[in-house]
């Protein structure tokens, strides 16, 4: 699954916004100010592919808001939908392509497990809930699917496929990892978390808010069926001394009392006692989707792990690990549960937490999850991976194919996608921030930049002999002032004090951001002092 191109109306603030994407890439890395749009991109893209799989043959179509044209690869189909209004009625209407042959609805609606993504897997960082509302009614389709009380794991085959990720799925991650131990993923845990071993486990259950008859004593688990009945069956048989019990709480600051709830407790007290749950599980996915489908179910209220870490002498719980290593854990390690073909990954800001180390390996780690094969460097051509970032460490082995920058029009606003024009590869940290990926105007605080520019105006003043004697004191302070910093003119050819000279006969070029006719008339200022260097240099 790749998108190759997206066109959108009007959404917010993107209006008769256009995004051309490499499909040949499976990461593109969306750049640019806050507010220019990149999280609306991405929410549209979850809109757009959340009412198409809403949608069945035989009912009326479901539409997102807005009007938009789609193109995009999936299972070696070329397809473009287009949701538009109807000339007539007004009202949305979809137009739908497949390998440039018209499709009726009851097509491709009945053909959706070949003409839509495996997966539509989103992460947010933020502390918002807009991204995550979008999800809820799959969600609930989903629940209703498991809960049925004759259904196991085998009728569950999959995920269902717009996944929003929660923090609460790195437990199940780690619990999903352990059971089923991979020498990769031991090492994956020990380098990156310096987790070296799962302790035990404590599931604190809670009483359902579907449930308002029964206690646990009367019917088990509070009449759980389906999917989650199978897993809660055998998580019982592993577990040690259950404790059912009625404790009280208050759900806000706001009540003037406690409330009662009935909770029930199941101790896993080994690793290996939770690994016999992979004689009834074939696949850490199988387990993860029953751990997660009683999360939804509303039985979950807390999942204590404790683990083992490197250097540390006690056993700390997995929400005592940092909010970088539960980030890390939550994302890479659910892209390895949903990775399959024909997935789309969308990733809004999944390094905010991360130290810079983790930042500088991200998308190699990424790359890992979707190779090929070990032995080559070879890349799912199926799946599609685009990120939100503000950091110039993650993108730092790009090329500019894999880029996108979100920029606003000068003329009228809108919001513009625009392929970067130079590979953020090999130009280091400081060469990003300050081209046009970032637009940094110089990698140096405000004050040391003005400070430096302000030394060498009055430096090639003195190369010209028309420095004042205040002015040529100044020089002098500043000069050691910034000797302290590590800035000595012994480093700066005679060519160089040659251009400066030219240059400083402009005194803007002692301000760190300059308008676009500044930009213009110092370009041609430095043309003219190259021009003349040249000459001297020839003579």
């Amino acid at each position: 699954m790749r998108i190759d191109s997206l066109y959108i109306e009007d959404f917010k603030n993107l209006k008769q916004f256009t995004i051309d994407l490499d499909e040949k890439e499976l990461n593109t890395v969306l750049l640019g100010q806050n507010a220019t749009g990149k999280s609306n991109f991405i929410e549209s893209l979850v809109l757009i592919f959340k009412y198409l799989d809403l949608s069945k043959a035989g009912s009326t179509p479901r539409f997102p808001e807005f009007e938009y044209v789609i193109k995009y690869k999936c299972r070696g189909h070329n397809i473009k939908v287009t949701c538009k209004k109807d000339g007539s009625s007004k009202k949305l209407a979809y137009e739908i392509y497949v390998d440039e042959e018209k499709q009726s609805y009851k097509s491709f609606f009945t053909n959706k497990e070949v003409y839509l993504p495996k997966y539509v897997f989103t992460y947010y960082s933020g502390i918002s809930n807009k991204l995550k509302d979008h999800f809820d009614e799959n969600q609930r389709n989903f629940y209703n699917k498991a809960k049925a009380k004759e259904v196991t794991k085998e009728d569950v085959e999959d995920f269902r496929r717009m996944f929003y990720v929660q923090l609460v799925h790195s437990y199940f991650v780690l619990l999903a990892f352990y059971t089923f131990e991979e020498e990769k993923t031991k090492n994956f845990l020990h380098e990156y978390l310096n987790i070296e071993n799962l302790e035990s486990v404590l599931f604190k259950f809670q009483k359902p808010e579907w449930q308002k008859k029964s206690n646990f004593q009367d019917e088990f688990m509070w009449g759980a069926e389906g999917l989650v009945r199978e897993f809660l069956e055998k998580l019982w048989e592993i577990s040690l001394a259950p404790i059912d019990v009625f404790e009280e709480y208050k759900e806000s600051f706001r009540d003037s009392s406690n409330k009662q709830k009935e909770y029930l407790y199941l101790y896993v007290p080994t690793k290996e006692k939770l690994q016999e749950l992979n004689k009834f599980y074939h696949t850490n996915t199988e387990l993860f989707k029953a751990l997660e489908s009683t999360y939804i179910s509303d039985l979950i209220d807390e999942v204590r792990v404790k683990v083992k870490k490197t250097n540390v002498n006690n056993e700390i719980t997995f929400k005592e690990l940092s909010e970088g290593e539960q980030q890390l854990l939550t994302v890479l390690g659910l892209l390895k549960f949903t990775k399959d073909k024909e997935t789309l990954v969308l990733l809004d800001e999944p390094d905010t937490h991360l130290n810079p180390l983790w930042k500088w390996h991200y998308i190699d780690l990424l790359n890992d999850i979707y190779r090929n094969d070990s032995e080559t460097e070879s890349l799912d051509e199926t799946t599609h991976i685009i990120i939100n970032t503000h950091d110039p460490l993650v993108i730092g082995g790009l090329k500019k194919e894999q880029i996108r920058i979100f920029r606003r029009n000068p003329e009228n606003g809108n919001v513009i996608a625009e392929s970067a024009e130079k590979d953020p590869k090999g130009m280091g940290v400081a060469g990003i921030l300050t081209s046009e990926l970032f637009g940094l105007p110089t990698i140096l605080d405000k004050e040391t930049q003005l400070l430096l520019n302000r030394k060498r105006f009055l430096q090639g003043k003195l190369m010209r002999n028309d420095i004042a004697n205040e002015e040529y004191e100044e020089y002098k302070i500043k000069k050691a002032q910034l000797e302290e910093y590590g800035f000595y003119e012994e480093v700066e050819d005679k060519w160089f004090q040659m251009y400066l000279a030219e240059m400083s006969k402009h005194e803007i070029i002692q301000q760190i951001e300059f308008t676009d006719e500044q930009k213009e008339m110092l370009e041609q200022a430095s043309k003219l002092a190259v021009e003349k260097i040249l000459k001297e240099m020839n003579q």
